[in-house]
């Protein structure tokens, strides 16, 4: 139960990514952008300090980042580009389709079962996502461009959850982040050109570190260990508590609405979290190994 409280919390803690996000008046292309350099900037400096730069270039890691890394930039671009097409409701919705995706088509492709619980607790969260995602009383706006950028964008949400679970015990966490969002970056390179500034004021570089160090390098690290201990559904299902995370933390931090539609939709989310916490098997057999040489099972 350890490890799917420690990832609850983890999903719980991606809330504050919307905070920073509304606090900093830059294209979202930018921002992404400027989230990855921080964050390879931490993590190179983290395994320099630590003497485990030689992870970086091992054959195996950047094979596998290459896919991850260039669909986690597609990702972000097309959640983005969900909401400049129609709204933050349709974007939300759309890209919290993937725990579904996860948990139906996950065992496919890894070595799970479908588990009951998670299927189960899908039908509380979809629910409670829906209340919470139309408490803000945005329009849906469902163009038919809008509502395929958002498909990919749960699409490619699924395909990282299931591609990481399926490479996190064969690769070094903090190598895999460090191409993942280097890759990433190199991604939103050519959308820089179209953005309105693509420099951060002095007041939002505090937000911008803060957003690339602790909520991309830091989070993003811990994602990759974690996923080892969890099933790819309990992973999928557990990340319905960021939008519920976001809803408080924005009525704690910046005086927003709190409506019962936002309180009874996060306890529909948290009743299914629960429920996964508390029933939901974690991975065994989980211990940690040394570095291991190039093309063998290297999990640290």
């Amino acid at each position: 139960m350890r490890w799917n409280v420690a990832v609850a919390a983890l999903a719980a803690s991606f809330g504050f990514v919307s905070i920073i996000v509304r606090e900093v008046d830059l294209d979202a292309e930018v921002l992404v952008f400027f989230r990855c350099v921080f964050a390879v900037a931490t993590i190179s400096l983290v395994l320099t300090l630590t003497r485990r730069l030689d992870v970086l270039a091992r054959r195996a890691t950047l094979r596998f980042a290459l896919p991850l890394g260039t669909t986690l930039g597609a990702h972000w671009f097309l959640f983005f580009e969900t909401i400049k097409l129609s709204s933050v409701v349709l974007a939300v919705l759309t890209a919290y389709l993937a725990p579904i995706a996860v948990a139906l088509l996950g065992p496919f492709f890894l070595p799970e079962r479908h588990s009951p619980v998670a299927l189960a607790a899908l039908v509380p969260s979809i629910g409670g996502l829906a209340l919470v995602a139309f408490a803000g009383g945005d329009d849906v706006n469902a163009r038919p461009l809008a509502v395929l950028t958002g498909i990919g964008t749960a699409v490619t949400y699924a395909g990282l959850v299931i591609g990481t679970k399926h490479v996190a015990e064969r690769v070094s966490a903090a190598a895999l982040t460090f191409w993942n969002y280097t890759l990433s970056g190199l991604v939103m390179i050519p959308f820089l050109l179209t953005a309105d500034r693509i420099v951060p004021h002095a007041g939002e570089l505090g937000y911008v570190v803060l957003l690339g160090i602790v909520f991309t390098a830091g989070t993003g690290y811990l994602y990759v260990w974690l996923i080892r201990r969890v099933t790819a559904q309990a992973m999928g299902i557990l990340a319905y508590l960021e939008p519920v995370s976001a809803a408080l933390l924005a009525w704690l931090l910046l005086d927003e609405a709190l409506t019962w539609r936002t309180i009874f939709g996060g306890a529909l989310i948290i009743l299914g979290g629960l429920a996964v916490i508390l029933l939901e098997r974690e991975e065994t057999g989980v211990v940690e190994v040394p570095p291991q040489p190039e093309g063998s099972r290297m999990r640290a």
